[in-house]
């Protein structure tokens, strides 16, 4: 016992001795931790802050949007309305980027907004844009759905079936009515064989939807 108390003491001794000697720097050390601490500290509610300000704009943004269909698309007001939107949407996707939600949410309703204006040329590339830099989310997918039609009403059939095709090899969840749009596709362009080979694969999937009821229902077509 009398042992284990002097080699405590001796510890202890070596110990006081070691903080007396290098005091300054430990006290120095110690205060670079704490204000390192307070400025990470700062930063996570500075970057909070900032990010629940892109959605309270986003909020806005979509309240302009939402305010453009109960109006006239050839009137005055409508086009005021247009550009208040329209710049609202690039104020946000300036400040938030569109590789964040909200940017990307804001370019969305500009290209929905161009699509219902049948501006399909512009709508489609800003669909591109939104998928190019959300690449494996919801978003991105849905893009390519409504980049695929914009390139339908365009009459540009070959490029609406190359986005439809990498919609329906993703496995996302648009990936039925992807399918059922190439046999569409392939249906009016008088291609009957490949039509009914994409119908009978969504038919055959499994899958439940009404995508799949449909392709069935144009598989009866084709045996009758």
């Amino acid at each position: 016992m009398e042992i284990e108390k002097t080699k405590k003491g001796g510890v202890e001794s070596k110990l006081d001795s070691f903080i007396g000697k290098y005091r300054k720097p430990i006290l120095a050390i110690g205060i670079v931790l704490v204000v390192v601490i307070i400025a990470l500290c700062i930063a996570v509610v500075m970057i909070q802050r900032s990010t629940d300000s892109k959605f309270d704009d986003l909020v806005d943004v979509e309240a302009l949007y939402t305010g453009l269909g109960s109006l006239d698309p050839e009137s005055q007001e409508y086009a005021d309305a247009y550009a208040g939107f329209t710049a609202a949407a690039d104020a946000l996707i300036a400040s938030a980027g569109l590789d964040s939600y909200p940017g990307a949410k804001a370019r969305l309703m500009e290209a929905d907004a161009a699509y219902a204006n049948m501006d399909y040329a512009e709508a489609a590339s800003m669909y591109a844009e939104i998928s190019a830099t959300q690449s494996g989310t919801y978003l991105a997918a849905l893009c390519q759905m409504n980049e695929a039609a914009c390139y339908e009403n365009l009459g540009d059939q070959e490029r609406a079936l190359e986005l439809y095709t990498m919609v329906r090899d993703g496995n996302s969840t648009f990936g039925t009515k992807a399918s059922f749009s190439i046999g569409r596709i392939y249906a009016a362009m008088g291609n009957d064989a490949l039509a009914e080979a994409e119908f009978a694969t969504l038919a055959d999937s499994g899958i439940q939807s009404e995508y799949a009821r449909m392709a069935e229902a144009y598989l009866i077509n084709y045996a009758d």
